[in-house]
Formats: C-alpha cells, sequence, structure tokens
C-alpha cells in the first residue's frame, strides 16, 4: 500500500478540526421562572378556608384563647313549689302525751339483800326511778334472780317472791301497765365468780320496759296479771 503523502494528512485533519468548531452548539435549556420570594415579614395564616401567605396588616389578627365560664345556679332558701296532684305531708307536732324519749332507759335491776326480797339502797333508788318511766309503758316484765347460794327449790321461790314484791310497790304507786312476772334462781349470773361483790350483783330483779304508750282504754289499764 502507498504511503500517503505527509502533507496530505496534515491538510486533512486541519479541515476536520475547522468543521468541528464550526457547528452550531446546542443551547441550554431555559430553567423555569421562580415565583418572587417571599420576604421576611411574611407569614402563612388561614384566609378564607385555606392558608395562604400575608404580611402586615393583611393578616388576620390571631384571637387569644380564654376558657369559657359557666356560670353555677345558686341554691336559695326559697321552698320548693307544690307539685299538683301529690298530697304534701305536714311536718309532725309535738304532743304533749308522756312518751318515753329515747334518752330514757327501757331496762332496770332492782338488787337486793342475801336471802330477802327487801332492795337494798341502790335498789330503793331504782324504784323510784322505773316508777316515774314506767308510766310511759303498756308492758313490764319482772324477772326474778338469785345468787348461787342454796338449793334449787329455794333460790326459785325467793327470785319469784323478790319479783312479786317489784310488781306490788309499782302498782301501789299508780303504775297503770300489764305488769309480767317470771322468776329462776341459780341461773344467768351477771357475775358467774365466787366471789360476795358477784353475788350481791346477782341477787336482782331484772326490768324490761316495752309498748311506749301514747294512750291506753280503761281494760287494758286493768288487766296486770301474773306470768308462769
Amino acid at each position: 500500500m502507498a504511503l500517503l503523502n505527509p502533507v496530505a494528512v496534515l491538510l486533512l485533519t486541519t479541515a476536520i478540526l475547522v468543521g468541528c468548531e464550526s457547528l452550531p452548539q446546542a443551547l441550554p435549556k431555559a430553567l423555569p421562572e421562580a415565583g418572587p420570594k417571599p420576604m421576611a415579614s411574611d407569614r402563612i395564616a388561614w384566609i378564607e378556608r385555606q392558608f395562604k401567605t400575608c404580611s402586615g396588616t393583611a393578616c388576620p389578627i390571631p384571637t387569644r384563647k380564654t376558657l369559657a365560664i359557666v356560670e353555677l345556679p345558686v341554691a336559695t332558701d326559697e321552698p320548693a313549689p307544690a307539685v299538683s296532684g301529690v298530697h304534701q305531708t305536714p311536718p309532725p307536732v309535738a304532743s304533749d302525751s308522756p312518751v318515753a324519749t329515747a334518752a330514757e332507759p327501757a331496762t332496770a335491776s332492782i338488787h337486793f339483800e342475801y336471802g330477802q326480797e327487801t332492795p337494798t339502797a341502790d335498789g330503793q333508788r331504782e324504784l323510784e326511778r322505773l316508777a316515774a318511766i314506767a308510766v310511759k309503758y303498756q308492758r313490764i316484765e319482772l324477772v326474778g334472780r338469785t345468787d348461787d347460794i342454796g338449793g334449787k327449790a329455794y333460790n326459785d321461790r325467793l327470785a319469784r317472791r323478790r319479783a312479786e314484791s317489784v310488781r306490788s310497790w309499782l302498782l301501789d304507786r299508780g303504775v297503770q301497765a300489764e305488769i309480767l312476772v317470771r322468776a329462776e334462781g341459780l341461773c344467768c349470773y351477771l357475775d358467774p365468780a365466787p366471789t360476795e361483790a358477784a353475788r350481791r350483783s346477782n341477787r336482782r330483779v331484772e326490768v324490761r320496759l316495752a309498748g311506749p304508750r301514747d294512750g291506753l282504754s280503761d281494760n287494758n289499764r286493768s288487766n296486770n296479771r301474773k306470768g308462769a
């Protein structure tokens, strides 16, 4: 193959380079125009049911958050209005009848001397107090008791004599109530200790008042009977 002329090669190369420089170069793509940048004083606010940017007086003024104040109804001393068709119960009226009060005890114990149906000094004072409040009751229950000295039959009789003596004493003082009498000796001790102090407390008649009276008929007032 014949060798190319060096001069011809140089001319060809120069022509190629000149042709490349004469080609039109591609223009850069145009960038989209950016909108106006928000100013430093602009802010976003809720305007016309959507978020918008605003500045200065065009922005709505924020409202101060406060708690709702609820007024409660004020209590008054006025009575409630009467309801039509509803029966109004009147307040209770104090009665002058001798009805037993809660402060008065409904039980008592009358203590007796050893082997006797005679009350002790304390027992006599208790009898006086009993007579003062017994008029306020419809029924009186008396139960005779003894200490632990002696036989069963003897103590049963002594216990009944004690209860009968209290019944007679109350009737003599004008107590008009149904009086029930029971008795049992060697039984039901207040203090089972084998001491004289315990025995003194066991020689007694137990009294129970029942049925506060609010007026009795003549038949009930005369119905004082003995129990078994």
